[in-house]
């Protein structure tokens, strides 16, 4: 194998030579030991290199023989041709490769040129060594300063006034204490600054304390400065390095980490990833009844096709981000489109709405909604997966983001009530809320409104695909979709609005009793329910738990599921038991229960004491009526007792009878009758054919305090006659 100019090669011990010049015409090869930066180059036979390459002694080095090809600065550049008219007279001949006669060459020339035979040896090895291209006499700025000696050898900006000498800063030992002082005092927090790490650090490892005990610091030039202590911060961490120490590896992630990439290298084609988030709308509403009433701002739910940037559903409503109000959300994306703008007068147009009722294979959330329990209803029911992103990392669902953004920037200058977010902490900020007018449904259909000119917008920094604009596809979300959606027809899914419904509402387990269906707290029922006969299995057989279907926003009705056939719902309204609910949610309901239950546990103390109290009345009248009876029963035997039962029955009876029947009433006194009103004559002076006058004298006799029997007896009779006081 020849060998040519500027070939590098190695021998079996792995040294590196460089061919520097050859005359095969009288086998003579000059050759450079670049492994040894302080050799010369030497004289040796070509033949023999070429039979030792034969050998396989010596092996040609591929690749490594030319450097990278880079652009230089202004000073780098100026350098090398310094160094390049310096050395190019001396390369003019093959004399400068002969040791006895380059010295006398490069007196010479350092004498003409004014260069130091030192300068002029360095440039001719760097240019030897570097391949004999004059890029190999660019210094090597990069590398200045790296491989320092342990002591900075009194370099360094001297003192005006030459107060101290400079501190010899010695890498084994300062440098530790540098990164371990900006370790522990500045990369942790945001509030901690450099100047408090060098402090710290002059505290602890370049002080001394005097007879007293009182720490002083060194002075300066027995310890480092703040330029030295900064010189070694910028070596030894990276700016990243600082930043994630400050602002932690969430805030760097979202706000200063670099952004290589697109959206779209996740998202196939259009249908496969759809981005859902809500945020809390930047306008003040009123209510409807009222438009004095300021109801505060309303929360806006917003979902992007990732690929296409279409915003295929919204739901705008008062309720807080939840899994119910996602779920109004996700809805949107089978709801009527032409009924939504017809409801919130809105022209409609169907290619505005070209991802109607079509469901994606993923959807992208954050850690809130998306990761509850309830989404799994979406992965068993439309075969779709959901992927949650990192919290605090809006950047992973970008597109959805920055749709809040445009959306709010498309309706700010003509809405009124509108505040921009930097109000919100701003100090005495503006009271945009005075100008609230808007009621939730115009509001929504400001917000649809909105979107239609979202989709129908060109984007102009959209990265269009090569083949879609060949196709002459403009950069439109709904024509992208168009264009695209014939690709992706065999991975995505279309779903009818009633179908997701019953799918993504919450599930549970309802009791079925004999007064109706209880879940939470409430009674449901339906006709195809009472048909089934139910409730009356479950008042003879015992109850039975059912699956249903429920929104937590609302009582008012249930879907329950059929355990006989799964197929099969009855949607169920409230009974008249649990009427009283009617308008109120789940976590109402529970609230008032809770209540009534918290009255109850009041009110156990009094009712036990009363149970108490009516046990000691009977023990006071039973014990003494018992001690009678043993008395009585004295040598008599049980069945003697009740030997004549059916005649003593009669006589207690008769005596009974006559004893009531004879006790006369209360006398009422003629002076407190109104005068219109005369009383009774007794019925016993009248059969025997006198009759007696009333009597004005009052009686002075005092009146003897009736029992509890007599008083009973009394109202019974008063009852019987319709006398009313």
């Amino acid at each position: 194998m020849p060998l040519f100019r500027n070939d590098l090669f190695h021998n079996e011990s792995g040294t590196r030579y460089r061919l520097l010049h050859v005359k095969p015409e009288v086998d003579e090869a000059w050759i450079l030991n670049v492994t040894d930066e302080a050799t010369w180059p030497r004289k040796c036979s070509y033949a023999v290199l070429l039979d030792d390459m034969d050998k396989q002694k010596l092996t040609l080095l591929t690749g490594t023989d030319q450097g990278t090809v880079s652009e230089y600065t202004t000073a780098a550049k100026a350098r090398r041709k310094k160094a390049w008219d310096i050395i190019e007279p001396l390369l003019a001949s093959a004399a400068i490769f002969d040791s006895k006669l380059r010295g006398r060459l490069v007196k010479n020339r350092a004498e003409s040129s004014g260069a130091s035979a030192t300068t002029i040896n360095k440039y001719l090895r760097d240019y030897w060594r570097g391949g004999q291209t004059q890029d190999a006499l660019i210094p090597d700025f990069p590398n200045i300063g790296l491989n320092q000696p342990q002591a900075t050898n009194s370099r360094g900006r001297r003192p005006a006034d030459s107060r101290y000498e400079i501190y010899q800063m010695q890498r084994s030992v300062d440098d530790k204490h540098v990164i371990a002082a900006v370790k522990e005092h500045f990369l942790n927090g945001e509030v901690s600054t450099l100047q408090h790490a060098f402090e710290e650090m002059l505290k602890k490892h370049y002080s001394y304390r005097d007879g007293n005990g009182v720490r002083f610091i060194k002075p300066s030039g027995e310890r480092p400065s703040y330029r030295q202590f900064y010189t070694v911060v910028k070596r030894c961490f990276s700016l990243e390095t600082i930043l994630r120490g400050k602002k932690g590896n969430k805030d760097f992630e979202r706000d200063h980490d670099q952004r290589i990439g697109s959206a779209l290298h996740d998202a196939i084609g259009v249908g496969y990833i759809y981005e859902i988030d809500a945020t809390v709308a930047d306008v003040f509403l009123v209510a409807q009844a009222d438009r004095s009433r300021i109801i505060g701002k309303p929360t806006l739910y917003l979902i992007y096709d990732r690929y296409s940037r279409l915003c295929v559903g919204l739901y705008v409503g008062l309720e807080h981000p939840g899994w119910e109000t996602a779920v109004q959300a996700i809805l949107s994306l089978a709801e009527d489109k032409a009924a939504l703008c017809n409801k919130y007068g809105v022209p409609y147009d169907p290619a505005d709405w070209p991802a109607d009722r079509i469901f994606p294979q993923k959807f992208l959330g954050d850690c809130g909604e998306m990761i509850s329990r309830n989404s799994n209803r979406i992965c068993d029911g439309m075969e779709s997966t959901i992927s949650n992103a990192p919290p605090l990392s809006p950047q992973n669902k970008g597109t959805v983001e920055c749709g809040f953004r445009l959306i709010h920037a498309s309706i700010a200058p003509a809405t009124p009530g509108y505040e921009p977010p930097s109000n919100v902490t701003r100090r005495r900020g503006k009271a945009y809320d005075k100008d609230a007018c808007l009621t939730l449904d115009e509001f929504t259909a400001i917000i649809v409104r909105a979107i239609i000119a979202h989709n129908r917008r060109e984007m102009k920094k959209y990265p269009l695909d090569p083949k879609a604009a060949l196709r002459g596809v403009s950069p439109v979300p709904r024509e992208i979709w168009e264009d695209n959606v014939v690709y992706s027809a065999g991975v995505i899914s279309r779903y009818s609005e009633e179908y997701l419904r019953l799918q993504l509402l919450p599930r549970d387990k309802a009791t079925v009793t004999d007064q109706g269906i209880q879940f939470r707290g409430c009674f449901y029922s339906c006709t195809e329910v009472e048909k089934k006969g139910w409730f009356v299995s479950a008042a003879n057989r015992g109850r039975f738990d059912v699956d249903v279907s429920y929104d937590r926003r609302l009582v008012d009705s249930i879907v329950v599921h059929d355990p006989q056939d799964v197929r099969k719902s009855y949607p169920c309204g409230l009974t008249t038991t649990s009427e009283s609910y009617r308008g109120y949610s789940h976590a109402e309901v529970k609230y008032v229960q809770t209540v009534v239950k918290r009255i109850l546990q009041e009110g156990e103390d009094n009712a036990l004491q009363e149970r108490i109290n009516l046990k000691t009345f009977i023990s006071d009248i039973a014990h003494p009526a018992h001690a009678a009876m043993k008395q009585a029963t004295q040598g008599k035997s049980r069945s003697s007792r009740k030997a004549d039962i059916a005649a003593d029955r009669e006589a207690e009876k008769r005596a009974r009878r006559q004893s009531d029947a004879a006790r006369p009433l209360s006398p009422v006194c003629a002076a407190s009758l109104p005068d219109n009103v005369f009383p009774m004559p007794d019925r016993s002076a009248s059969a025997a054919g006198t009759v007696t006058q009333p009597s004005v004298k009052v009686d002075e006799t005092p009146v003897r305090p009736l029992s509890i029997q007599e008083k009973l007896r009394l109202k019974k009779l008063e009852m019987l006659n319709d006398i009313r006081k």
